[in-house]
């Protein structure tokens, strides 16, 4: 078995097409073919290749009148250069993490069993006589 490089991939969601107007002479079915065939191949010369066409649900509206709605997208995908990743990380300025970084711990303060520790009580003081029963008498 060989070892393999993890491609790294970037992706793009479209809306798909939900009414398509009349292009020209075509309707219907003809014209919706075209509104996708013109998605794709715009999609293709930016070098996206078509991963799939998807279905989503969601929730549309404000909670009362809220409702389930599927959105339908189309999922473009390209590979990632890493080598122009590295880069634009390194023109940003961005940490390179090929590079062993040292890391320095500090130990964490730990009270001993002698040393007083500073609790706020958060329990209301109870009076005994409650004060309605003092006024009625």
């Amino acid at each position: 078995m060989g070892v393999f490089a993890m491609q790294q991939f970037e992706f793009a969601v479209l809306p798909a097409p939900g009414r398509v107007g009349r292009s020209g002479a075509l309707r219907g079915d003809q014209a919706f073919s075209a509104a996708l065939t013109e998605i794709m191949n715009e999609m293709g010369a930016g070098g996206w290749d078509f991963a799939g066409a998807e279905t989503v649900p969601c929730r549309v509206g404000r909670w009362p009148l809220s409702r389930r709605a599927d959105r339908h997208v189309l999922v473009f995908r390209r590979a990632r250069d890493s080598r122009l990743d590295r880069m634009a990380a390194s023109e940003r300025g961005a940490p390179r993490y090929d590079d062993p970084m040292e890391i320095t711990v500090q130990p964490r303060r730990v009270s001993t069993a002698g040393s007083p520790r500073n609790v706020r009580k958060l329990r209301p003081v109870l009076d005994p006589m409650p004060a309605h029963a003092t006024a009625a008498e």
